[in-house]
């Protein structure tokens, strides 16, 4: 409700039925009871505004509170994703470099596999090569054996014959 305070004025009553009038003496002003009420209506609505403009005040402050903190957390997660696709590049690169690692070493392992199995491939030939040469060997060893035994017969058998050979 407004209320009008005049000071050093006196309020009269309008005496017709029906009328009703707020008139000031002093300063000539007449008020009705509409326009009072049409007063009283503004002043709500005016206190209303400012109270709807305080909660929006309110909620603009609350909102740029929020915005900043959701910004921050956005810049925080642009941080970590930016920390995280170093980590993942560097990962990369570390995975790029063991497997290029990998495969000079595999490389590496199948050229001394090749050559050892080549390796083994000769010593096996020179193996079986000298199985043979061993097992000529010993035929020509139990030949000369025999042939030594054969010709130490016949020497003893020849001494026997001589002259002046002991008798057995």
């Amino acid at each position: 409700m407004l209320t009008i305070a005049l000071t050093g004025s006196r309020r009269r009553q309008s005496t017709s039925p029906g009328a009703h009038c707020i008139c000031s003496l002093d300063c000539g002003m007449v008020y009705d009871n509409a326009m009072l009420e049409d007063l009283d209506s503004l002043a709500a609505r005016i206190g209303q505004l400012v109270q709807y403009t305080r909660q929006l005040h309110s909620d603009r402050t609350q909102l740029q509170a929020r915005i900043i903190g959701l910004e921050q957390e956005r810049n925080a997660l642009r941080e970590q994703l930016k920390r995280q696709e170093a980590e993942y590049s560097a990962l990369a690169e570390n995975s790029a470099n063991h497997q290029a690692r990998v495969d000079i070493l595999r490389a590496e392992a199948d050229s001394i596999r090749v050559a050892l199995e080549g390796e083994v491939e000769r010593c096996k030939a020179e193996y079986e090569a000298l199985r043979r040469q061993y097992a000529a060997c010993q035929a020509d060893t139990s030949r000369l054996r025999a042939a030594a035994g054969q010709a130490q017969l016949q020497i003893d058998s020849i001494l026997m014959r001589l002259p002046g050979a002991p008798e057995q």
